[in-house]
């Protein structure tokens, strides 16, 4: 059906199902829903938020490890770079074959760039150091202890991060079918209610769709921006409304009455003249069609210069 498309945006198809949900709760009786029993269509909603909710729970999650694991891993380069220091007062700055019964890979004597090689290198120099005690340096916090515990964290923190990768995984997938299944649904209910309800019913909006025979409901305009001109001019300009064909223009002085609807134009913008200098005027707009209107935009106020 044109006139209600399903929406590509997650959200969006949700708030959807969530409008046609309370509508089959508030018209069930009155129209006959009977497709789907209503207390179904309520337990899937709830499964659906609880699937999304869950997911960016793990997503946090996910950030929370990566920063720890980013955290222990430059905490690991100072380990390594202490250790090399330590060596290098030992055995010179050139790779010799010292250097290479202490871990250090690839022939260099340089902290290896690759994350893996890191983690390596922390193990092997925690087997040297026991082996050596004697070129341990507490003073340069060179030593087995320190390169055992950084190694132990290092790879606990990189497990913790593997293992959480299938754990947003299956999240992902629950929340993927789960959507699959509300927009199933949504679509089964939609064609229920072309079976249920005419073309130009006005209950169709309850559901929060479209009359098929009739226009979209105008969505409302986001914001007014005022920009004071002097001598009691205002410029006022909006963003166009989808499915919008004119606009209602309404004023009021600030704290000063109801708002008065000033002129209706199909253009986005129009200066507002002969105000009164050193008020506040709030505007707001109203977006409408041939056959409906939008709520207010929210009002914009300024001081008439």
């Amino acid at each position: 059906m044109a006139t209600n498309p399903t929406p590509t945006n997650d959200a969006e198809m949700l708030a959807l199902y969530g409008k046609l949900v309370q509508g089959c709760v508030e018209l069930e009786g009155e129209i006959g829903i009977n497709q789907t029993p209503v207390v179904s269509l309520q337990e899937l909603l709830i499964s659906a938020h609880a699937a999304l909710t869950e997911v960016e729970k793990q997503k946090a999650e996910r950030s929370t490890l990566r920063k720890e694991l980013r955290d222990w891993d430059q905490e690991s380069e100072r380990v390594l770079s202490r250790c090399r220091l330590r060596l290098a007062a030992l055995f010179g700055n050139g790779f010799s074959e010292q250097w290479q019964a202490a871990g250090f890979p690839d022939q260099s004597t340089m902290v290896p760039e690759v994350f893996a090689k890191r983690l390596a290198l922390l193990a092997q120099l925690s087997a040297y150091f026991t082996a050596n005690p004697e070129h341990e340096s507490q003073d340069m916090r060179a030593t087995t202890a320190i390169c055992e515990m950084t190694h132990q964290s290092l790879s606990g923190v990189r497990a913790l991060v593997d293992h959480h990768k299938s754990i947003l995984q299956n999240a992902v997938q629950k929340k993927n079918a789960t959507l699959k299944q509300v927009r199933k649904c949504l679509r089964s209910l939609i064609d229920e209610l072309a079976l249920l309800l005419t073309e130009d019913d006005v209950r169709w909006r309850r559901f929060g769709l479209n009359p098929p025979a009739g226009e979209p409901l105008p969505e409302p305009v986001d914001k007014v921006l005022l920009t004071p001109l002097g001598q009691g001019t205002l410029q006022a300009k909006w963003s166009p409304a989808l499915h919008a064909l004119r606009y209602h223009v309404q004023m009021r002085v600030m704290g000063f009455g109801d708002f008065a609807t000033l002129t209706t134009l199909p253009e986005t913008e129009i200066l507002l003249q002969d105000l009164p200098p050193g008020e506040f005027i709030e505007v707001r707009v109203i977006a409408a069609n041939t056959q409906e209107e939008s709520a207010p935009c929210p009002a914009s106020a300024v001081l008439v210069g």
